[in-house]
Formats: C-alpha cells, structure tokens, sequence
C-alpha cells in the first residue's frame, strides 16, 4: 500500500472515531432534551387543566369538563388521561392509541422515550376533590429525535466528504514529490539518471528529493567517468594519435581473433598499403606535410572500408597501413583493393605527385597463421610495386571456388529442404551451470562437404539472404522450445541486414507475439556493430522483444570506442566481450585492466557481461577473478546438434 493511501486511511480512521463519537454524543443530548422538554410539558399541562377543572368540579357540570379535557386530549400529545373522585370514582377516561409514525421500530427500540406522566390533585377550598392523572405520548418527541438524528447524520456526512477530499487533495499535492522520486529511482534502475526539478517546500520532503537528485548525478558522473577511462585506455593500447586508426598491436589482436572466429569469422582479406617513397615526401614538405598526407590516406580508407562489416583499419608501421575484411570473398576484397587505387591516385594528382602508395591483397581462411598471412600479404605487395604506382596485386585463392547462382541454389535448396543443421554451444555461468545456448548453422555442399561458416555467412550476406535466413532460423527454433525438445533457453544470432530491416522487425514482433511460450526463452545476440549503426532501430527492437518477454545480448563489445557511451541508452539484458580481448587474457594485464573496467560499468548498469572463445583454463580463471558472469568457449564445450 501506498504512502498516500495509508495516511488517508489513517485519517479516515481518525475521521470516523470523531464522526461516530460527536454523532453519538448529539443524538443523546438531544434525546435527553425531548424527554426534559416532554417531562416539564406533561406537568405544565396537568396543573393547567387542574386549576381549570376547579369551579366546574364545585358544580359537578361534567360535561363542561368532558369539553376541556377533550380539547386539551385532542391535540394527539398525550397517550392518556384520566380524572376520578378522591373516593377512586372514574369520572373522565381518555386513551390513545395512535402508533408512531415515520419512525423506525429499531430507532425506537434503539433510543427509548420512557413516557412522561404528571398527577395533580383538584381542590374546591380546603378539601380535596379530585384526582388528575396525565400521561404523554413519545409520538411527537420519536418523530422530532428521528428528523434531528437525520439532519445530523448528513450535515455530518457532507462535513467528512469535504474534509476527506480535502485532505486526500492535499496530501497528494504535499506526498506529489515522492511519486517524482519513485520514478526517478524506477529510471535510475533503467539506467537513465533524471533530476527531479521540482523540490518541494515540506523540509522533511525537500531532503529527500535533494538527496535523491544529488545521488542520481553522482551515479551519473561516475558511470561517465568509468566510462571515459575506458575509453581513454582502450584508445592508448590499440589505436594510433595521429590517424585514429588502430595501432599495429591491437589490429593483430584483432587479426588472430578473426582467424580463430570458427563460427562468425574464420574467412576474408587482408590488404597492405605502403606509401612510397615516404621518406623523401618528408623532406621535400616537412614533418607537418608527411602528417597530413598519413591523415589524409587514413580518411581515404576508412571512408573506403566503412560499407564493410567489421572491416578494421590500422596503421601498422610509420608509413604502413593494413585493412582487415571479415567474411569478405576474393571478388569484394578485389573490388576493394580497386577503389583503393583510384582514390589514391585521386589523391595523388591533388598533392601535384605521380604516386604515393601500392597495394597487396591476400585471402585468408580460418586458422591460417599470423606469420604466413603477414608473408603472403608482403609478397603480394612487392608484386604491386612492379605494376605501378597506386596500383595493386592480389595474391590467387581458390577459396570462393563456385558463382554467385551457385550459392543461391545451394542456400535457398537448404532452407526450403530443411536440410540445414542447428547446433548449440553453452554460455556457461560462473557456477558452471548453463546460462542459455547460443545456436549456430551449419551448411553442407552439393559433394556433402560441410562448408565452413565464415565462407557460408559471407555469401550469405553477399547475396542479401540473411534476412530469410535468420527467418528461418528463427521458426525451427521456435518449433523446438514449443514442442519441449528443448528446455533451455536458446540465443539466435541476428543479422545486421536484418536489425537494420523494419519489414523483418515487424515480422519478429509478430512472430513473437503469436508464440509468447518460445519467446521468453528466446535471446537475441546483434552485434555491436549493427546496434551501434543505426540506434533509433535498435532501441525499437530491444522494446519488442523485452515486451515478448526475451533478452537482448550485444555481441563483439569493445570493437567501437562508441559502444560505451551507449550502454545506458540501451536495454541490454548482457554484452559478449569481443574475443579480440579475451583470448590469452592471463597473459595482457592491460587488457586485463580494461576488462576490468568495462565489467565494472556494465555491473553498475545491472548488464551482466560474457566473455567469448575462452580456450584455456588460465584465461578462465583470470576471467573469473575479474568478476565475469558467464564465459563460452571450446573449453567448455564444442558445438552439439540440437535435439
């Protein structure tokens, strides 16, 4: 119960105390007054009509008297009366019958009237000759004690009404604050931190608000802060000051995660851009000009590179620059490298200078070695130098063997036979427990071969098919949590053309609204990447399927310096750490310190935190000690069929 309403009802409770006393108390005064009233009234009569009686009992004119009595006895106020000589002789009787009307008979029972009786003596000189006895009807005093009882009652009525909306409009008005710091205290939890403008004038009152408005800027300002150092930190371990672009050590961070990745990455392209003759544009323009030529070729490839998923740019030597595509084929990369060379030379003819750069680009497939891959990308890139400046050579690969049609056939004949697999692998708690189970695909060629799921996602969203694939996905999942295959709580990984879909957005709520048992057991991992782009959407997303009663998992955290800043703006359920920073953890005590404060913001926002491709029992343990909810890995578990 509310404040407000046990205060009300405390005062009610005052209210009907007062009301039922003084109601009571009134009714009895004014009982005891009628009866005093019909008492002195009943006595004042019966010697007025005694003395009366007198000369008329000298003469024994009877019917003179009969005249008088009637016209006293007549007027209904006595219930008898009666005269008789001093010998006991009866010589007037008068009786009335008459039921009290317009009253209760509980009131009466109630509330007795005992019936007022007076007796004088009739005298003629000094002897006595006659005896009057008068007795008064209750009738007229219930009818008057009834009419007074209920005036009463009302006036008193309408009083407590008046007096309970008053004070009910009044509390609200005073107890208005504390409803504005239940709400704030609610949005706090939300991860929002409003002040409550109005501050009221009670003291006791005012502290509150005054307390809570200073606690909601403090637990503000401290998530910023945690969440500046955390950029700060994540920006002076793996990204370049001058360009902006990732330094050598955190792209080939990012580089052996994307080579390990076995279910989201595994597969791409790396390209090397060296810009020629660097040193000789240094002296020529100076130390500023070679600055500004880095800045301008870091724009170039970001602008470049920013229509790819989770392409990475980074400047891995002084006048080197590398660019990673994740799940991109042999013929985007090429497309790629291309637009790269027509920029450059774009550029170079602004500088007034024939070329600037060359470019190598080398496929890579998963588990590929870091050493090899750099190798081959090297080679590539002296082959580029003899075809020219801003020119470029791609290192051959046969690993997107098959065209475009091909892929389609092979994807569209999986979905339609049904004949894709799902697997599942376990997010383990801290306890060892299962938290959910993350569901993964796989695909199989036409020889029978399974495909690797890097290549198989890259096509897959090459030719704009992830849409009816997570479709899909999403239906066979659904069918399984229906039919009690299974009972665990299962993730689907969503595609970024699909967050980024409003018809699949539509199409979600309603499937999760026609199947609201599957749904509270469903999760959603989106990337950050495809959160992060378009966050009107994203918000929009999370709100349906929270109301379907699902969780919300942002996958790959910490790729954008960006992500941080938008964590209490979105109501993530949990963030998966992005594997880049989790794979030899026990080993990086600056990653490990950066964790460290990315689960401390997370903890502050009630986001619980994951940690993905855990390997090793040492990167278990460090994860642990650091305050992780939950990990996922081959350690644990490789991926099993669904039942």
């Amino acid at each position: 119960m509310t404040l407000s309403r046990q205060l009300i009802t405390l005062i009610l409770t005052v209210f009907l105390l007062i009301f039922s006393g003084t109601f009571w108390i009134s009714v009895e005064n004014t009982r005891s007054y009628l009866m005093d009233q019909l008492a002195t009234q009943t006595q004042n009569s019966a010697s007025s009509l005694g003395v009366s009686l007198i000369p008329h009992m000298k003469k024994k004119d009877i019917a003179t008297m009969n005249t008088m009595v009637n016209a006293l006895f007549d007027s209904g106020y006595y219930q008898s009366l009666s005269i008789t000589s001093i010998s006991g002789e009866v010589l007037i009787q008068r009786q009335n019958n008459r039921m009290i009307a317009g009253v209760p008979e509980w009131f009466i029972n109630r509330l007795p009237l005992q019936a007022a009786s007076a007796e004088t003596m009739i005298t003629t000189g000094w002897s006595q000759a006659g005896r009057l006895q008068l007795v008064a009807h209750p009738g007229f005093a219930y009818q008057k004690l009834w009419q007074t009882t209920l005036e009463i009652f009302w006036w008193s009525m309408i009083a407590f009404m008046i007096a309970l909306i008053g004070t009910t409009l009044i509390l609200r008005t005073i107890l208005k604050p504390l409803d504005d710091v239940e709400r704030q205290a609610d949005a706090i939890c939300n991860r929002e931190f409003p002040i409550v403008e109005r501050v009221p004038g009670t003291r006791e009152l005012r502290r509150v608000v005054e307390a809570m408005n200073r606690l909601s800027i403090k637990v503000k300002s401290s998530i910023n802060s945690l969440t500046e150092r955390a950029e700060i930190m994540r920006r002076e371990a793996n990204f370049d000051d001058l360009t902006g672009l990732m330094n050598r050590r955190g792209f080939l961070a990012s580089l052996e995660h994307n080579l390990k990745d076995r279910e989201h990455t595994g597969c791409g392209a790396l390209l090397l851009i060296r810009l020629s003759h660097f040193s000789d544009y240094n002296k020529q323009h100076g130390f500023q000009g070679g600055d500004d030529l880095l800045i301008a070729v870091a724009s170039l490839i970001n602008t470049l590179s920013a229509p790819y998923l989770n392409a990475t740019t980074a400047r891995s030597k002084g006048a080197e620059f590398s660019v990673m595509l994740p799940m991109a084929i042999t013929e985007d990369a090429v497309e790629f490298a291309e637009q790269c060379s027509s920029a450059l030379t774009e550029l170079s003819a602004s500088l007034g200078v024939d070329g600037i750069a060359h470019i190598g680009l080398v496929p890579f497939q998963h588990d590929e070695s870091i050493p090899s891959l750099l190798s081959h990308a090297d080679t590539a890139l002296a082959s580029a130098l003899h075809q020219g400046l801003n020119s470029y050579f791609c290192s051959a690969n046969d690993s997107d063997a098959g065209s475009s049609q091909a892929w389609e056939r092979l994807i569209n004949s999986a979905m339609e036979n049904n004949t894709i697999r799902l697997l599942s692998q376990p997010i383990m708690n801290s306890d060892n427990s299962p938290l959910y189970r993350e569901t993964v695909i796989r695909i199989q060629d036409e020889g029978g071969q399974e495909i690797a799921p890097g290549t198989f996602a890259a096509m897959a969203d090459r030719l704009a098919l992830n849409r009816d694939l997570d479709c899909h996905v999403i239906k066979r999942v659904t069918d399984l949590l229906e039919s009690g295959r299974q009972t665990q709580p299962l993730a689907i990984n969503l595609s970024t053309r699909s967050v980024h879909h409003r018809a699949f957005i539509g199409w979600l709520e309603s499937h999760l609204q026609a199947h609201p048992t599957a749904a509270s057991n469903m999760l959603f991992e989106i990337s950050e990447h495809a959160m992060l782009e378009r966050l009107d959407i994203s918000e929009q997303l999370i709100g349906l399927i929270h109301a379907a009663g699902g969780k919300v998992v942002m996958e790959h955290f910490g790729r954008k310096l960006s992500a941080f800043q938008t964590l209490s703006q979105l109501k993530l359920d949990y963030i998966k750490l992005d594997g880049s920073y989790v794979r030899n953890i026990s080993e990086n005590s600056d990653n490990r310190f950066f964790l460290q404060t990315i689960i401390d913001i997370a903890h502050g926002l009630d986001i619980q935190v994951i940690a993905e491709h855990v390997e090793s029992d040492a990167d278990r343990e460090s994860l642990q000690s650091l305050g992780i909810n939950a990990m996922q890995g081959y350690l644990f578990e490789a991926p099993t069929a669904l039942a």
